[in-house]
């Protein structure tokens, strides 16, 4: 039986190989072409020659393709059905996206109300262009895809408490585009920020925008002296960076090597910070159009290039000096502090807080703050008030020498002769000529950096929005009775008055236009800064009254005599 079978297997295996050779056997190779007789023509050029055999054709080679263009990826589609709001909630913060485009629609800071109370909004109210957090790959027509893409959001309402990290993410795909959009929320502040972009499945650059501008500014902000429209800042190489929409020029300005890069307005702030080193970046104009009653205008966006792994960091709030410098990465360098009085500015600005958590009114602060700044002064103006009364006891005497010497020329060396007869009266009057030039500049030198240093600190202090005292609705706008600048104005000319002075009419008559000036120019200036000044001089009157009271020199007392006179 087993040989049966066997047998029978040879007969099928060779009945099998007799066919496939007949069927798909080598074909006969074709007879040779015969050598051309001595009148043929000549071959064609490549026509092999008779003695050789033709050669082998090579098999044909795949269509060459570009390098630019990839292999088309088939990515599955991924959107949603319909358009809808998404709400990040937290204690600080709330914010709002709309899923067509995963784009921002509101940035509130609950901790900061606006002058109607609500809060401080940080996303520019700007018709349809433009938007914070839109993703910019350089691509026009994937770029408008992207902002009317229905993206897929992991998640309607994000609620944000406690330490752990929540993330926000926005998905698309159309089969061809594939984006994503991350945010995670952390306990920090800060806010990490992931974006991909591809098309059949390679990654294209791009970049995050915040702007047009930041926040929105109300006319009464707009009103007060020294408003600046929102700008770009970034700090490049240690130093910070400010650019002006107005300067930026019709293409703006790249940023590379940037520790972050954001927009910034007085007091308020929205940074990206590379999570990493150090990132490229933009801040471009954007031309906003023209309101029923106003010319357009040019804004500022900033720019960040996302296009690797790593995500970046970003800040959107208030320019907290503390609070940004407990995050790190140099975000408090954004705080105008100043260089060289910086270190007196941070300290005042402590110390104004902590007088403020001991009376709960921040126009109160600053008057009791500005009258302990006065009273650690008080020595240095004492000197300097007793320098001016002694110089005005020697203005006579001094103008008689003065008038001696008037027509002699500079060069002549009888102004040898002047310059003994007033070292001899300032001997006279137990002063030291060379050194009293410094007697009298050293405390007013050394009571300036103190007092220009707490005027910066009001000029950055974002707690002063909104905050009230007596009939001044907010200190950060102009008083709205004019009655602080007005009273600083009427304090200044009262000091200049009440204080000696060698001068002659005319100078006096000069320095007395210095505080109708400085009275024009603090009209629209905060109300807290003219609290400060009017504060400020309020006290130098009243020691300067005191001190010239008490420097005086008194009356001596008639002594009688034998004869019933009195003697002096």
């Amino acid at each position: 039986m087993e040989e049966r079978r066997l047998l029978l297997a040879v007969a099928l295996s060779l009945l099998i190989l007799t066919g496939y050779s007949l069927l798909f056997g080598p074909r006969a190779r074709p007879p040779a072409e015969p050598a051309p007789s001595p009148g043929s023509a000549e071959p064609l050029a490549g026509t092999p020659a008779p003695d050789t055999a033709p050669p082998v054709a090579p098999p044909p080679e795949a269509p060459e393709v570009p390098a630019s263009a990839p292999p088309v990826v088939s990515v599955p589609t991924l959107a949603a059905e319909r358009e809808q709001r998404v709400e990040v909630v937290a204690d600080e913060y709330t914010i709002a996206f709309s899923n067509r485009g995963a784009r921002l629609l509101s940035w509130t800071l609950a901790d900061y109300p606006d002058a109607q109370g609500r809060p401080e909004e940080m996303v520019p109210a700007v018709t349809p262009g433009m938007r914070p957090l839109d993703i910019v790959t350089g691509d026009p027509a994937v770029d408008e895809q992207l902002e009317a893409a229905l993206f897929l959001p992991s998640t309607d309402t994000l609620r944000v408490r406690g330490g752990t990290p929540r993330t926000l993410s926005f998905q698309y795909a159309d089969g061809q585009i594939q984006a994503e959009k991350a945010l995670t929320f952390q306990d920090d502040g800060l806010i990490s920020v992931s974006v991909s972009v591809s098309s059949n499945g390679q990654p294209i650059p791009r970049r995050v925008v915040w702007g047009p501008g930041l926040g929105n500014p109300s006319a009464e902000e707009r009103d007060v002296r020294g408003f600046k429209e929102p700008e770009g800042v970034a700090l490049v190489e240690g130093s910070v960076e400010r650019f002006a929409p107005a300067k930026l020029g019709p293409v703006g300005r790249e940023v590379s090597a940037a520790r972050w890069v954001g927009l910034e307005s007085r007091y308020f702030v929205a940074l990206f910070i590379p999570s990493e080193g150090l990132a490229s970046g933009e801040i471009q104009p954007v031309t906003l159009p023209a309101g029923r009653e106003e010319e357009a205008t040019v804004a500022a966006a900033a720019a960040i290039d996302v296009t690797g792994d790593r995500p970046v960091f970003l800040y959107v709030g208030a320019k907290d000096h503390q609070q940004l410098k407990g995050l790190g990465y140099g975000l408090e360098r954004v705080v105008p502090v100043g260089d060289w009085i910086g270190p007196i500015v941070v300290p005042l600005l402590r110390l104004l807080r902590w007088v403020h958590g001991r009376v709960g009114n921040w126009g109160w602060a600053i008057v009791i703050l500005t009258i302990l700044i006065n009273m650690v002064m008080a020595p240095l103006r004492h000197y300097s008030i007793a320098n001016g009364m002694k110089m005005a006891k020697m203005s006579p005497e001094m103008k008689v020498i003065q008038e001696r010497y008037r027509k002699v020329p500079m060069m002549d060396p009888r102004r040898q002769k002047m310059q003994e007869e007033m070292g001899a009266l300032y001997a006279k009057h137990g002063m030291s000529m060379g050194t009293q030039m410094l007697v009298g500049c050293l405390p007013l030198l050394l009571t300036m950096p103190f007092l220009f240093a707490f005027y910066r600190v009001l000029m950055i202090s974002v707690e002063l929005r909104g905050a009230p005292f007596l009939w001044i609705p907010d200190l950060s706008h102009k008083d709205p009775y004019y009655i602080t600048p007005l009273l600083m104005g009427v304090s200044m000319y009262t000091m200049q008055r009440l204080t000696p002075t060698t001068m002659d009419p005319a100078q006096q008559r000069i320095m007395m236009l210095m505080p109708l000036m400085l009275t024009g120019m603090f009209l629209w200036a905060p109300a807290g800064l003219n609290l400060y000044w009017l504060t400020a001089n309020l006290w130098s009157l009243l020691q300067q009254a005191v001190e010239m009271r008490l420097l005086r020199p008194k009356e001596p007392v008639p002594v009688p005599t034998k004869g019933g006179r009195r003697k002096r």
